[in-house]
């Protein structure tokens, strides 16, 4: 077992934790050895092994269950930026959130323009178009949360490009509690969804034509209005 100085002594404990559990030393799913045992055999104290372990679980590394210990999470990128945005580390402006869906959405949709989008994609977003103006039409506010999550998804899936979705995936949670904001204060604003369903009706329209400028105006035009909903930023 490694030896530890003083100096930064959690830092180190906790590099070596996660360099353990990023190397599979410990699968998903398994329980760490108990804070008495893991303190023991790397001859440190059991406060600092404590602070080394609350810092792993902060990153989503492992999770600490009352009653039964420490266990390794399935840890991915959405897990890493939930916790961060969770702890107040991370998405503090929602304009900033706003403006990174913005591009992730406008290079994927570049992307898929390139090349061609296949009917099956756009038959799917047409779809998910008509379930949230049903939604909207009966008021279903979490249904159409829930659906407008599932469109811009799929927009950002469009690309074929597997690194983008995985960027965008891993703050997805961050993306759609913003999103959800911005259709209620829209909601709010034009008194209904008319609006809403209009900037989406648009973004729909331009991608089954392959026009990017048009798509373009859609999203930065969303993007003007849902800076004018945090003005106080």
């Amino acid at each position: 077992m490694p030896k530890f100085v003083k100096s930064s002594l959690v830092d180190q404990i906790f590099d070596y934790l996660q360099s353990e559990i990023l190397k599979g030393t410990w699968a998903p799913g398994e329980k760490l050895p108990s804070e008495t045992e893991l303190a023991a055999s790397l001859d440190v104290s059991r406060m600092s092994l404590r602070s080394a372990i609350q810092r792993c679980c902060a990153m989503g590394l492992t999770e600490t269950r009352v009653g039964e210990g420490t266990f390794v999470r399935d840890f991915n990128l959405r897990s890493y930026f939930t916790e961060l945005y969770r702890l107040k580390l991370l998405g503090r402006n929602p304009n900033e959130i706003n403006d990174m869906r913005a591009i992730l959405q406008l290079g994927s949709v570049r992307l898929a323009m390139t090349d061609s989008i296949s009917q099956e994609k756009i038959g799917k977003l047409e779809e998910l178009f008509h379930q949230m103006e049903a939604a909207a039409d009966r008021g279903d506010l979490p249904k159409f949360h829930e659906l407008d999550s599932d469109f811009h998804r799929l927009i950002c899936s469009l690309g074929n490009n597997e690194l983008l979705f995985l960027i965008y995936d891993a703050i997805a949670e961050l993306t759609d509690d913003v999103m959800h904001h911005n259709v209620e204060k829209s909601v709010a604003a034009f008194q209904g969804f008319s609006r809403i369903m209009e900037h989406h009706k648009e973004l729909v329209e331009s991608i089954k034509t392959c026009d990017m400028d048009r798509f373009t105006k859609a999203i930065m035009g969303s993007r003007e209005r849902s800076i004018s909903y945090y003005p106080n930023l």
